[in-house]
């Protein structure tokens, strides 16, 4: 007891100093799982998009229309995916903005550049670009695949005996990805800031 009574305290320079040095860090770290993780979202993007503009070409033009009625459900797999990876990149974004901004508080200078406010707005613009992309997309998928339904309600066409299950599977396909891309989108709302705040928050 007497020991510990008699332990010199540490100091606080140096407590502040490694807390710091681990910001710096944590920041550096942080930004190159941001560059990684953006790097292979747009690579998925690329070959799920690829994939299905291989499927679409295969259906139309080997006579296997009934594909197409697959094809919303496969780009709101794909566009979901895109905007999970989004929404993780902006969380990251947001705590290496909290971090930031930490070490700014504890140092009042900058000591390591201020990146995540330019990739907050590149991820913006990203995310705009890939839902203007991703509506024109499946607004096109959509028609196909509705189309395709619907001519199997043709006497003669493929799948005619079991036509208003293929016209309500692919509505319901439709409507459940249509909800689920929602989903994904309205979560985007404020992830960085979130984050941000939580970094704050846990160094009050």
């Amino acid at each position: 007891m007497s020991e510990q009574q008699h332990d010199p305290a540490p100091s606080s320079q140096f407590t502040d100093e490694r807390i710091v040095n681990w910001l710096i860090d944590e920041c550096r770290d942080v930004g190159n799982h941001i560059s990684t993780l953006t790097t292979s979202g747009d690579r998925i993007l690329a070959a799920g998009s690829t994939v299905i503009a291989l499927t679409a070409t295969v259906a139309i033009g080997g006579g296997k229309g009934y594909l197409l009625m697959w094809l919303p459900l496969g780009i709101s797999v794909v566009v979901v995916h895109a905007l999970y990876l989004n929404y993780v990149a902006l969380g990251m974004i947001g705590y290496k903005k909290g971090l930031e901004n930490e070490i700014l508080r504890r140092t009042g200078l900058p000591l390591i550049a201020l990146q995540s406010r330019i990739l907050h707005g590149g991820s913006g613009r990203r995310l705009k670009g890939m839902l203007l992309i991703g509506a024109a997309v499946y607004a096109g998928a959509m028609g196909l695949g509705l189309a395709q339904a619907y001519h199997a309600l043709s006497p003669g066409a493929w799948g005619h005996e079991r036509a208003w299950l293929y016209m309500t599977l692919t509505i319901a396909s439709v409507v459940v990805g249509l909800g689920v891309n929602g989903y994904f989108l309205w979560t985007q709302r404020g992830a960085a800031r979130i984050a941000e705040e939580k970094v704050a928050h846990m160094f009050g």
